[in-house]
């Protein structure tokens, strides 16, 4: 009885590795290919492209940092942002 439990225990924790395995390469290949999205997203920023920001907000980048970017998002109303808070470049 004892060696059926130990059998199964050890069934048991061969399939849980196995699932642990797979989600971290999941996981791994998402987090590769988010990273690839942001490199090339910040490839296509300069000065005067539309952008949508991570909280909704649409405006126009004014000016951009090694960080940072300046993001017009009316008429006089300009805000400075951390460049990974840009999600989408729109035109």
């Amino acid at each position: 009885m004892i060696k059926d439990i130990a059998t199964v225990s050890l069934v048991l924790l061969v399939f849980i590795l196995i699932f642990v395995i797979i989600m971290q390469i999941v996981s791994m290949r998402n987090l590769k290919k988010s990273r690839s999205h942001m490199e090339k997203l910040q490839g296509l920023l300069k000065p005067g492209s539309k952008v949508i920001l991570l909280g909704g907000i649409y405006g126009r980048v004014i000016k951009m940092s090694e960080d940072t970017a300046i993001v017009n998002i009316a008429k006089d109303v300009d805000i400075k942002v951390d460049r990974s808070a840009i999600k989408e470049v729109v035109a």
